[in-house]
């Protein structure tokens, strides 16, 4: 009987005298320990879950090929992107900037009356034209033979400036689509866009 008692004492001690016991008992001691630890692992359980779940977002993109009278194709593609999708005179009016910071090269495209994904035309032949320009270079804003507008005629006199932008997908948060554009400056000098792709977070 006495060997049985001085085993359970020793256990006791064992027990009081191990780290992970002391630990254990402090617990048990003080339950709001338990509340504490719940809640840290509520907190990490979060915030593993938000690890996973934000995803970041995109980078608007304008990229396409360009050519401003005699000079040889080359791509036009930049982050530097904006685009905004405002009521004018009762419709919806998108309208998207985009210049390519090394050159300052730039396009203007902007459409009236957007009732959403669909083909549109520029100038088209609504009571109001829509509007498409490219830009040589933004730092010559007084050279009117800097942009090339697609209602402007050639050097023949012929009206033959058009554009088409292709809307794949409009929402509160982003547009997305496709645009070729033949526009023509002061002199009758052309320029083209053409396989142009864009995707753009509206402001």
């Amino acid at each position: 009987m006495k060997d049985s008692n001085s085993a359970k004492t020793r256990l006791i001690r064992l027990l009081i005298g191990n780290p992970i016991s002391k630990f254990a008992l402090s617990f048990i001691k003080n339950p709001i320990n338990f509340l504490y630890t719940g809640l840290g692992i509520f907190v990490v359980l979060i915030s593993y879950d938000n690890t996973f779940s934000i995803k970041p977002t995109e980078q608007s993109f304008f990229s396409g090929k360009i050519i401003f009278g005699q000079e040889d194709y080359h791509r036009i593609q930049t982050n530097e992107v904006v685009a905004t999708l405002k009521p004018e005179m009762g419709d919806n009016t998108l309208t998207i900037t985009a210049t390519n910071k090394e050159n300052l090269e730039s396009v203007y495209l902007k459409i009236f009356k957007l009732k959403g994904p669909g083909t549109y035309f520029i100038p088209g032949d609504g009571e109001i034209e829509n509007i498409g320009n490219l830009i040589k270079n933004l730092d010559h804003y007084t050279d009117k033979n800097n942009f090339f507008e697609s209602t402007l005629p050639n050097k023949e006199g012929v009206q033959n400036g058009v554009g088409r932008v292709n809307i794949t997908l409009v929402t509160e948060k982003e547009i997305s689509g496709e645009l070729i554009l033949i526009g023509n400056n002061s002199k009758g000098d052309q320029a083209v866009l053409e396989s142009a792709k864009f995707k753009i977070h509206l402001q």
